[in-house]
Order: structure tokens, then C-alpha cells, then sequence
């Protein structure tokens, strides 16, 4: 396991995700929700394999209590990282001082259910809203939030690829995850991902198999997803012609991008994880085959990319 080193921490390469666990998520998820006891032997398998760092947020349903519990039990045996995340209502985003309570409640019950005094990491859990917007009171939210001692780093979790450019000189806005994916390279295409490198921005990757939308069968799509169905006939050739599965082509791509630090999983069971901890140690896509997917995937719509605008 490669991990960065930022400020004080050391950030796996790995970050599981933990949405699962509070929440029936995933477009290909059909074993649901696992209970609290495999929840456990999950966050246990990963700690013991490395993976130091968990993603989660307030509207995961209970995932923040279940990591509580864990961390609590486990105190002094692993040293994690857990990065969270809190809304500000778009009817606030006019009102500093009631984003200001609004962000604060949800930052303390954050704390709280994770039983935890500080957060290494916290992201604002940014929708559709304008960034034009936010961008006017998130610095000044983050710094008092990092005031009162209730975090170390702040930052956005971006809905899309015309959030980054707002943050990019905000010194406040340390880090970033973002949705980046071998259908979705405008990150790539405008040169955004080099430039997070270039201010030196932590970056977490989600969104690796858009929601496992890469694993489902292409003759079985439903609703806005169809429009889904020649791409993934593609990417399914050029897994065979890399001589890879789907999931290993998908993974490398993101994993050798120069630019992303972590990539944020989501896991159902151990057996999940330990599939992604060999998709890390798998091979690069060949350099003639990246050029191609560069090139067949470079304009694939927004209702495909965009798993908050899916109809099913």
C-alpha cells in the first residue's frame, strides 16, 4: 500500500468508502445494506491491509455511528483517518450565519456519532447549487470551523468538473474528492486534475465504476441508462483486448492518473475489498489502449456520467 504524505497525515492509496454500510446504495448492488457485524470484520480486514483512511458523511444514514463504534473499540490498535462531509441548504447559501449554524450543527453530530474531537478531514457535500455561490461563504465556514479546533483540513467533495476551478487558489480548500471515471475525463480534457496537482490540493478519485455501473449488463439497462448501452459494449472490447476485466481497466485508469492521491471504494463485504486491493496491484493499461480510450470515450453525455441524473 502506497500512502501520501499530507500535512501530518499519511493518506492510503486505498479509501473505503462507507456509504454502503449506512445506506442501499449502488446501481449494481443486490446483497443491500451488510449487517453490523460484517460491517466490523470489514473495517477490521481493511485497517489490517492498509487501507488507513475512510470516507464518509452525515447523510450515510448510520455509516458515521457504525465507524464510531469501531474506531472506539479499536482505539490504539489502528491509527485511521476519517474524512466526512456536511450540506449547506442552497436557501442558506445567502445567509452566512445560518449556513454558519447550519454547518456547525452538522459538523458536531459528525463528531459525535464518530466519537471523535476532530475531523482530519472535512468536505463540503456539494449538489447541484451554483459553486459561483458557495465559493462566497465556504472559505470563511471552513476557517472557523478549523477556529474552534472541530477540524484539521478543509475542502469540497465537487458535484462536477466546474466546481475545481473556484478552489484552485483557495488556500482554505485543501482537499478534494471529485468524480473521475474511465467514461468521465473532463477533468483530464481541461487540464483541471494537473492544476490540483500544481497547488498541491489532496485529491480523492470516486466514482471509479460510476456506481458499478460498468458491471451491469448492457442488454439489461433500463430508463435513461440505455443510452449507456454502446459505451459499455465498448469498454467490455477493450477489456478483452487489454487482456483485463472490466474492473481492472477501469481501476488502472484512475489509479495511474499522476494526480490522485486516494481512491474512494465502496464494499459490501471483505471479499469486495480484498478484490480492490488486488485491482492496486494489477497491471497499467497498455500505452497504445489508453490513447484509445482517451480518444472513444472523450464526449460521453452528462446523463450517463451523472448518476444524480439517472432515470431507472
Amino acid at each position: 500500500m502506497n500512502y501520501r504524505i499530507f500535512r501530518d497525515y499519511r493518506f492510503s492509496q486505498l479509501t473505503l468508502g462507507t456509504v454502503q454500510l449506512g445506506l442501499n446504495y449502488g446501481i449494481s448492488n443486490s446483497e443491500g445494506m451488510p449487517d453490523r457485524a460484517e460491517s466490523y470484520r470489514m473495517l477490521r480486514y481493511a485497517a489490517q491491509v492498509g487501507i488507513n483512511t475512510l470516507d464518509t458523511a452525515r447523510q450515510y444514514g448510520h455509516s458515521e455511528e457504525i465507524l464510531g463504534d469501531f474506531t472506539e473499540d479499536t482505539r490504539g490498535e489502528f491509527a485511521l483517518n476519517l474524512v466526512s462531509k456536511f450540506k449547506i441548504s442552497p436557501a442558506n447559501l445567502s445567509h452566512q450565519e445560518r449556513a454558519w449554524k447550519e454547518v456547525h450543527k452538522s459538523v458536531t453530530e459528525s463528531l459525535t456519532a464518530l466519537k471523535i474531537d476532530r475531523l482530519p478531514v472535512c468536505l463540503h457535500h456539494k449538489g447541484a447549487e451554483p459553486m459561483a455561490e458557495v465559493i462566497k461563504i465556504l472559505p470563511t465556514l471552513l476557517y472557523r470551523l478549523k477556529q474552534e479546533g472541530l477540524i484539521d483540513m478543509g475542502g469540497i467533495s465537487a458535484y462536477g468538473p466546474e466546481d475545481l476551478s473556484y478552489i484552485l487558489e483557495e488556500d482554505l480548500l485543501e482537499a478534494t474528492q471529485i468524480p473521475v471515471n474511465i467514461f468521465d475525463q473532463r477533468l483530464l480534457q481541461s487540464g483541471l486534475l494537473d492544476q490540483l496537482r500544481s497547488q498541491s490540493k489532496l485529491v480523492f478519485a470516486r466514482s471509479v465504476f460510476l456506481q458499478g455501473l460498468f458491471f451491469m449488463n448492457p442488454a439489461h439497462l433500463k430508463g435513461s441508462l440505455k443510452k449507456a448501452e454502446p459505451y459499455l459494449v465498448t469498454l467490455q472490447n477493450l477489456a478483452q483486448r487489454a487482456q483485463m476485466t472490466v474492473a481492472q481497466l477501469a481501476f488502472s485508469f484512475v489509479r495511474d492518473l499522476s494526480a490522485v492521491d486516494s481512491l474512494v471504494f465502496g464494499a459490501v463485504n471483505q471479499s469486495q475489498i480484498q478484490q480492490n486491493i488486488e485491482l492496486l496491484n494489477g497491471p497499467a493499461i497498455p500505452t497504445a489502449l489508453l490513447a484509445e480510450i482517451q480518444d472513444v470515450f472523450q464526449q460521453v453525455e452528462e446523463a450517463i456520467i451523472t448518476p444524480a441524473v439517472w432515470t431507472v
